[in-house]
């Protein structure tokens, strides 16, 4: 049985059609996909990105990790994501890497989440202390980007906290009604935009406040098929 999305019930709300993908049942589009495509281009489009893989690696051993994993991006500075890649050609070179302190996280590809679980987890049973804790995050949480030019200022505009912050690149844990939201700002399509990534029991909130004013900010919802199609201008494949 596919994994349901927290923001399902509002994909439903708002017309969306769906089919699996890499064993989500996810949107493929909100009746208009030519639109969606044109809106990242030009304004600013929301996705779903609740089924890509957020593995933390957090603890005084946690750089170790994050060297003997990785080939390249592993001097990721505190406050950044970077793109990284590991040493392994089967795992490819989409990965990216975000670090607060101590504490980094892995977003990965969908299909590549396990395998890089399990590669990060044989790093640290080699490590001579147990100082460091690995966690996959994926299904406990919620993850909505908006992708585009006019994203920035959309989420700035619905959003109930401050995210000026957050730079270019940046990455950064916020507390909202005593519950923990990760800001990061621009996406896997390579361009600007904000992902919101926050306890799986938030999503309807969080999804709930762009449902809402999505038309007012000029945020149109997007599905895979526009995903997709962006991803491979960067030669991404989901």
């Amino acid at each position: 049985m596919a994994i349901t999305s927290p923001f399902e019930q509002i994909h439903e709300q708002l017309g969306a059609s769906f089919s699996e993908h890499d064993g989500w049942r996810l949107p493929d589009n909100f009746g208009d996909p030519a639109a969606e495509s044109t809106a990242l281009r030009e304004a600013s489009a929301g996705f779903d990105l609740s089924s890509f893989g957020k593995i933390t690696i957090k603890g005084p051993s946690s750089q170790a990790v994050i060297d003997g994993l990785l080939a390249t991006g592993a001097d990721c500075p505190d406050g950044k994501w970077v793109w990284a890649a590991t040493a392994n050609p089967e795992m490819g070179s989409s990965l990216r890497l975000g670090r607060e302190g101590d504490t980094f996280t892995l977003f990965t590809l969908p299909k590549k989440r396990e395998q890089m679980l399990a590669l990060a987890g044989e790093i640290a049973n080699q490590l001579p202390a147990s100082d460091v804790t690995i966690t996959d995050i994926t299904e406990t949480t919620a993850m909505l980007a908006i992708y585009g030019p006019g994203a920035v200022e959309a989420v700035t505009s619905i959003m109930p906290f401050d995210i000026s912050q957050v730079g270019e690149n940046g990455i950064m844990t916020l507390s909202f009604f005593m519950m923990k939201v990760i800001i990061v700002r621009g996406g896997w399509h390579g361009g600007d935009g904000i992902e919101l990534l926050c306890p799986k029991s938030a999503a309807t909130m969080a999804a709930g406040a762009v449902a809402k004013y999505h038309k007012k900010f000029s945020i149109t919802l997007a599905g895979m098929e526009c995903l997709t199609e962006a991803l491979a201008e960067r030669q991404i494949t989901l």
